[in-house]
């Protein structure tokens, strides 16, 4: 395979990579390889000019042959284990690369680059191996798999988390940054970057993923103390975490009808508003979330009827962008 080894230890961690992941949420994969997420098709999908791909995993088996992600290992690009090895192709057929094994049931941050010349695979910001590649990434038609990939159906039994796509070439210095928190702005070269924050959108709101099968997310513990309630949203019972260089713990306020309202930064202003609306035409009950902050927000929903607890993460601005997204849940909650 022509490996340059570095003789660098993979167990090697850098300081501050895994002890903070995951960020947010993040994609729980069982093993079935019914259950996955695709994103449709797109020629941006396939960087060729330069090529950087990262994620976040947690692998039950590392010894498996499965797939992270990839546009069909036959003709272009594909990320994942197999054999005992952290294994990519870029060129389809013929092109594995193989560097050592992950570790298993433990968090550890992946990247495959190609330079214009090399191709690379760090792991937890590590150079752990680096080939000469002969030419430029290919491309494919195949739709773009999480958890799968079109020629190589084989889901793992693992946990992922902000899968990233580039069409440039990122520097290790830049992949140790990526590596350190969530990617939180418009970055040069960025393509898409799927966060798992329960459920399968692009942050950048482009390339949307849709679940295949049976896929859950999983979300952090949900701050101390009690839980929110309020006679105008019966039934369910809310915390709000709010992260503005500190982090806060959401207060409740007065609020207008059928309407959870919190404070956070600002005592007694409302700055996120919690509603349950429907139930809807599709037969579910919609968390409505809507922020007046650049904060970053999380909110926990606990249904009281059947204990199911749902998370949500509203990012803080971009740089340059005064905004205060809001969301809903389509299939949130059944009456």
């Amino acid at each position: 395979m022509g490996i340059l080894l570095l003789g660098l230890a993979l167990g090697l961690i850098l300081p501050g990579l895994a002890a903070a992941q995951p960020f947010g949420g993040w994609l729980v994969l069982d093993g079935n390889n019914a259950n996955y997420i695709e994103i449709p098709s797109n020629e941006a999908l396939n960087p060729v000019t330069g090529f950087t791909f990262e994620a976040w995993v947690k692998v039950t088996d590392p010894t498996s042959c499965v797939s992270f992600a990839g546009k069909g290992y036959v003709t272009a690009w594909w990320v994942g284990i197999c054999d005992g090895h952290f294994r990519s192709y870029l060129r389809g057929l013929g092109s594995a690369f193989d560097t050592p094994a992950l570790p298993a049931n433990t968090w550890t941050h992946v990247a495959v680059v190609w330079d214009g010349v090399n191709h690379i695979h760090y792991v937890n910001g590590v150079n752990a191996g680096q080939r000469a590649e002969a030419s430029a990434p290919t491309r494919s038609t195949a739709a773009m798999r999480i958890g799968s990939d079109v020629n190589w159906p084989h889901t793992p039994a693992a946990q992922i988390d902000e899968v990233s796509l580039w069409n440039v070439a990122r520097s290790q210095a830049q992949i140790q940054q990526d590596a350190s928190g969530p990617i939180t702005g418009p970055v040069q070269g960025l393509v898409a970057v799927w966060s798992f924050n329960g459920n399968a959108r692009d942050q950048v709101a482009v390339y949307n993923g849709t679940v295949v099968g049976t896929v859950t997310f999983g979300a952090p513990a949900p701050p101390p103390g009690p839980w929110l309630t309020t006679s105008q949203v019966p039934g369910f019972q809310f915390k709000v975490r709010v992260t503005a260089g500190t982090v806060i713990t959401g207060v409740q306020e007065s609020c207008i009808s059928e309407t959870l309202c919190v404070s956070a930064s600002v005592p007694g202003r409302s700055e996120v508003e919690v509603r349950i609306v429907g139930p809807k035409p599709n037969g579910y009950l919609w968390p409505n979330i809507v922020k007046f902050n650049t904060s970053q927000v999380e909110v926990w929903i606990n249904q009281l009827s059947t204990g199911t607890t749902k998370y949500y993460i509203l990012p803080g601005a971009w740089p340059g962008l005064d905004d205060l997204p809001g969301l809903y849940d389509r299939t949130g909650f059944l009456p």
